[in-house]
């Protein structure tokens, strides 16, 4: 059933928040007891646009996360950013264990193959991670989180159309010694264990070093029959992954320090089975992995084409490793910004999409970046920079058939982005990226000989204009367009000699914004606000194609609109109230016909009647852009004895989906109840310990985000689960 809320009804609310700040602005505000820098809502820093500043203050979509609410609201994994992120929908990837398949205001790439690029960047420390597998990372010792929508285009490494989440890890403090030790115990046998120390070696440099490992049992269970009935009952599912960052954190004098670190990630965890779809599933439990209704497994039947539930051989092992070396320094007014790169990532995946499907891939890139910006003490100031990018990437796949896939990648970039003051109040920032990426492929497919070995150049100028206004001390508006541009590929699969390797060419947006960033009442209550429209040409979408099997093409044109919120509200000194809503209006404007037939999978859509036509794809819904996504959350803080309890709890809803773009067939629509997710934790006033009990999909709703083309599959979102957390510092 879809959720009672309806678009005109949250059109309503978002009118009722943007009319009363404008009638806010026009009240003369009522001096204050003490300034909002002294108390009220924290304003976090950012640096979005290669400047320190805050998210009030930049002409940009931004939502930053501090270390405090990270812990607070459950956000232990870039999946837990669900309903934090206004516009985003998250998931693992089909059929793996921590592919990212990530989507903001409706663009998105689910193909974690090699041959795709993401469509949202991820950065680790700056450095940008160019694989879906692995992106899934757990997020333990960070210092803030900042998620940033529409094109990035002009300052950020790769061009991301979709937007860019980047991690910022804690540096090494000098002149502290102290260790934090925490322990998370679950249901499903859950045992998460982390130790991290900060040691000062000088009085100028300092080491920071963090140990995570974690365990859980599965949540499904294999029940095949006939000829596999033996081995019902075995759990599948589980988590186990270890990992450990060191950070050499070195000032060099008083203009010039460097950040150093390694990383190293070692992921066991099973990828998510799939599951039969309610009807076709004997016991209509997601959780189960058995065949559908009738179906008899066989010894006898190839390994590569054993059906949904007879198939048991699920595993997965993802090793990430990364170097990153930082070196800032300042030369008069400039600020001079050396980034360097590596990082490499193997896996060996074995699951079910449809078919057994394995891979391998053997993955490793290499990126410098070198950033100038100025400190004028006059109107105009200015960031410009280099950056190279380079990947080699192997990857070795069964689904049917056997596949050898290579792809090297090189992309080179230049960009200049400046803001002009106009007056106190006015500022002008524009800025402008040129990129060149040559990109080259040798794939083949084993069995039939059929082979791709080309060589392909793309280039393009990307630019935004941005004009804000600060119309008080707290309430600032802006307007911008910028573009975007995603270099094109390949299709990974070869089905036959006309649907082999199929080239992608590359898509290109134009966005507009309007944004308003707003603080009320002595600090108190925050509004912020954006308007967008993006215009999409060749957007790159993977689908069944007639004729061609399944395969990559472009959409000539595609418009997505809608409105963003994000309201905190401290109601009281011990009680904050967060909301954060989205809205995605989202429609095929231009199409061919080979075009229709792809996203309708030849007809097959609801209400196309077997036909292939323009008008039936034209009324179909962009897969995971639910029209709306909203959640409510509370925080309340109270001392008791000698300490302070913190109480969260926060609901979350969104509007029907689908996960395929056919909208078909019917059980890929992604229908979620209301999720409730809460936690307690105590502190005592010396800060020495902490401990939390906590609790995720407390109503313990059963439903799947991704289901499977021209299967029963479906791959279940995790059910309730609970547990507590203790930490303890020395």
């Amino acid at each position: 059933m879809k959720t009672s809320f309806k678009p005109s009804y949250i059109s309503a609310v978002i009118s009722l928040l943007l009319s009363t700040s404008t009638s806010l602005m026009a009240q003369e505000a009522a001096p204050a007891a003490e300034s909002a820098e002294d108390k009220g809502l924290e304003k976090i820093t950012v640096t979005a646009l290669r400047r320190i500043t805050t998210t009030q203050e930049i002409p940009v979509s931004v939502t930053a996360i501090g270390e405090d609410d990270l812990e607070v609201k459950q956000i232990r994994n870039v999946s837990d950013l669900q309903y934090q992120i206004p516009n985003i929908s998250l998931a693992t990837n089909t059929g793996t264990a921590n592919g990212a398949r990530i989507f903001l205001r409706g663009v998105g790439e689910d193909e974690s193959r090699i041959s795709a690029d993401p469509a949202v960047g991820i950065y680790v420390d700056g450095v940008y991670v160019g694989r879906q597998v692995g992106a899934l990372f757990d997020l333990d010792d960070l210092e803030r989180l900042e998620v940033l929508r529409g094109p990035q285009g002009t300052l950020y490494g790769r061009n991301s159309n979709g937007g860019a989440i980047k991690l910022v890890s804690k540096k090494a403090e000098l002149d502290e010694d102290y260790g934090i030790v925490k322990f998370t115990v679950g249901n499903n046998g859950r045992f998460d264990a982390r130790l991290t120390g900060n040691l000062g070696l000088t009085d100028s440099t300092a080491i920071r070093t963090t140990f995570v490992t974690k365990t859980r049992d599965g949540f499904h269970t294999l029940n095949p029959n006939g000829d596999f009935a033996d081995i019902a009952g075995t759990e599948v599912g589980d988590k186990d992954m270890k990992a450990f960052r060191i950070g050499l954190y070195h000032e060099f004098n008083s203009d010039w320090k460097m950040n150093l670190a390694v990383d190293y990630t070692k992921d066991s965890s099973d990828p998510i089975p799939a599951s039969a779809r309610a009807g076709d599933d004997a016991d209509n439990d997601l959780f189960t992995v058995e065949p559908v209704s009738g179906a008899v497994c066989s010894a006898g039947t190839p390994a590569n084409f054993l059906a949904l539930g007879c198939f048991t051989d699920y595993h997965s092992e993802v090793i990430t490793k990364g170097l990153s070396l930082n070196i800032q320094g300042q030369i008069g007014d400039y600020d001079l910004t050396f980034l360097t790169g590596l990082r490499t990532m193997e896996d060996d995946l074995s699951g079910h999409i449809g078919f057994p499907y394995t891979q391998k891939t053997d993955q490793d890139q290499l990126s410098q970046e070198i950033t100038l910006s100025s400190n004028y003490k006059g109107a105009f100031n200015f960031v410009t920079g280099v950056y190279y990018f380079t990947e080699d990437a192997q990857a070795d796949s069964v689904f049917v058939f056997p596949f050898e896939l290579g792809v090297d990648t090189e992309a080179k970039a230049i960009f200049f982005q400046g803001d002009y003051e106009f007056t106190d109040t006015l500022t002008l920032t524009s800025g402008i990226r040129y990129t060149q990426e040559t990109k080259e492929i040798e794939a083949l497919a084993v069995l039939s000989g059929l082979t791709r070995e080309e060589s392909r150049d793309f280039s393009n100028t990307t630019f935004n204009v941005a004009l804000n206004n600060q119309f008080t001390e707290d309430v600032m508006g802006y307007v911008s367009y910028s573009t975007g541009f995603k270099s094109g590929g390949w299709s990974p699969d070869c089905f036959g000699a006309t649907g082999c390797f199929l080239p992608v060419d590359e898509e290109e947006l134009d966005a507009v914004e309007f944004g308003l960033r707003s603080d009320w009442f002595d600090n108190r209550l925050r509004v912020n606000a954006t308007y967008f429209m993006n215009n999409y040409e060749g957007l790159q979408i993977a689908s069944a194609v007639p004729g061609l099997g399944f395969t990559r093409f472009n959409v000539d044109g595609v418009d997505i609109s809608g409105v963003e919120v994000e309201l905190t509200y401290e109601a009281t000194d011990s009680l904050i109230v967060n909301l954060t809503l989205g809205t995605i209006d989202a429609e095929y404007t231009d199409l061919t016909l080979d075009q229709a037939g792809g996203l309708t999978n030849n007809g097959t859509s609801p209400g196309c009647n077997g036909v292939v036509s323009i008008e039936c794809a034209s009324d179909l819904e962009l897969k995971n852009a639910p029209e709306y996504k909203v959640s409510l959350g509370f925080t309340h803080s109270t001392e008791i004895g000698e300490g302070m309890l913190v109480s969260h709890i926060d609901f979350s809803a969104e509007d029907d989906s689908y996960s395929l773009v056919a909208n078909a067939p019917e059980h890929s629509l992604t229908s979620v109840g209301t999720i409730v997710n809460a936690r307690i934790s105590y502190e005592p006033d010396h800060e020495k310990w902490r401990v939390s009990v906590w609790g995720q999909n407390l109503a313990d709703h059963e439903y799947a985000r991704v289901g499977v083309a021209q299967s029963f599959g479906q791959y279940a979102s995790d059910p309730l689960t609970f547990g507590a957390d203790f930490e303890y510092r020395f």
